[in-house]
């Protein structure tokens, strides 16, 4: 038998052990009037005094089947029993997963989040707990060794991620039962949990109890095995963090990119697990990139430099110096804007750039600290025409001291810039002269000097 005080005991275990709750916190449980819930509401309510919470019911009517209301009443008349705060919402979760193209089940999980954090704001100190179980946890194990997953899938759930705690992993679907019988806990049984249309269905009727007449103890050894993924994770995660930083080049919004010698010095294994996480820095995810995905885009180190793999709106590119991920854009901004024109004292956006001038005089030039400033000496301000643009066919600039020129095309090349960042090169000119390539160098035209007398500082920001 199934005493109560035994149950009580193991579940206050795991949430020490797990840390998922602390004194004072407002724990918001999804409520769904099934056996799971109505065990997590219950031991929640055992502990409501010890740990000085409080806790608060959130039950979603998927509007899925004629008898949800009687899911919905339940939940109601739990709250009123146990004197607990309770929120009731009503949404299709059928009507939203037509309008999102993707399955009903989806459609639920997401709806259903969506209303517990909507609650969650309201609140300090407030955690979403959810009630999965160990039959879940092993269920989630299964069907992801069955998908093909990799280490990564087979850590499963966690018993604490963010603000969602799930404090019953620890009891077996046939303890929950027990206990709800025993105590005369009302419950209501979701029967299309007993359909075999979802996967999750077949894999606990049909799948599970055919391999625990092998093994009775299956379920254990697959959360067993999501316990040792979830530590091998971890030191691998130590490895990869490391790693990643070290090979860094740059990351702003929509670009990641790696130093090109210290990437092909990896192996292939890391290779792939460093591209994995390049996506999912630029994306929040990986979802939609497969294991034959991230190996198409690793042969990009046997493509010459220059060349591209491109994979939905993701293109990785070979560089001189560099690998760079970025994510496609609808509309190419930065080319929006053709050209600006600056006058003195003036302040202006250029695409991603801020342009900032003024007059200072030698003196002032010789004690101003030069950081990303670029100086130019003026004889006469009266006529000056001071331009910002991006290359075009044919530009050239002061190379040498002696007067000699070079094409920007050159230029560039000599200096290996790469050819998807040559075009998104600011370039200033004062009365048609190329004075500055941004970031790179400026011309030998304009050099300031001690007779210089009117001095053009330019100020650039990149935003």
């Amino acid at each position: 038998m199934c005493t109560k005080t035994k149950i009580i005991s193991s579940f206050k275990n795991t949430v020490e052990k797990h840390r998922l709750i602390e004194e004072n916190d407002t724990i918001i449980v999804g409520a769904s009037g099934g056996p799971d819930s109505q065990f997590l509401i219950y031991l929640l309510n055992e502990l409501k005094d010890f740990y000085k919470i409080d806790i608060i019911l959130a039950h979603l009517n998927h509007m899925h089947r004629q008898d949800a209301i009687d899911d919905e009443n339940l939940v109601i008349e739990t709250g009123k029993k146990l004197s607990l705060k309770t929120y009731v919402s009503h949404k299709s979760m059928d009507d939203y997963a037509k309008e999102k193209k993707i399955s009903s089940e989806n459609a639920g999980r997401i709806l259903r989040y969506e209303f517990f954090n909507s609650l969650k704001k309201n609140y300090k100190n407030a955690k979403i707990a959810v009630a999965h179980n160990m039959d879940d946890q092993a269920e989630t194990v299964l069907m992801r060794i069955i998908r093909g997953s990799g280490l990564d899938g087979l850590k499963a759930m966690y018993y604490k991620n963010g603000p969602i705690i799930r404090p019953i992993m620890d009891f077996k679907k046939s303890q929950i039962l027990k206990f709800l019988d025993y105590n005369k806990i009302d419950y209501h049984i979701d029967y299309t949990n007993l359909q075999r249309d979802y996967t999750r269905n077949k894999i606990r009727l049909d799948i599970i109890p055919q391999i625990e007449k092998i093994n009775p103890n299956f379920k254990k050894s697959l959360v067993n095995l999501s316990e040792v993924s979830k530590n091998d994770y971890e030191i691998l995660k130590d490895i990869e963090d490391d790693i990643f930083e070290k090979i860094l080049v740059k990351k702003v919004k929509n670009k990641l990119s790696f130093d090109k010698i210290k990437f092909e010095n990896l192996s292939d294994p890391l290779k792939m697990r460093l591209i994995r996480r390049a996506i999912f820095v630029l994306y929040g995810n990986i979802k939609d990139f497969s294991k034959i995905n991230i190996e198409e885009l690793l042969k990009i180190t046997d493509l010459d430099t220059g060349k591209k793999i491109i994979k939905n709106n993701l293109t990785l590119q070979k560089n001189y110096k560099t690998y760079d991920f970025f994510i496609k854009e609808k509309e190419n901004k930065e080319k929006n804007q053709k050209e600006i024109y600056l006058t003195i004292n003036d302040d202006k956006i250029f695409n991603s750039f801020k342009f900032k001038t003024s007059i200072i005089s030698y003196e002032i030039y010789k004690k101003i600290e030069k950081g990303k400033r670029e100086f130019f000496a003026l004889d006469d301000l009266d006529d000056i025409s001071i331009k910002v643009r991006y290359r075009i066919n044919g530009d050239y600039f002061t190379y040498l001291k002696d007067g000699k020129r070079k094409k920007l095309k050159n230029y560039f090349i000599d200096e290996k810039v790469d050819k998807n960042l040559r075009d998104k090169i600011p370039l200033l000119f004062i009365n048609d002269k190329l004075c500055l390539i941004v970031g790179k160098r400026r011309s030998e035209d304009f050099k300031v000097s001690e007779k210089s007398k009117k001095i053009l500082m330019v100020s650039v920001e990149e935003l």
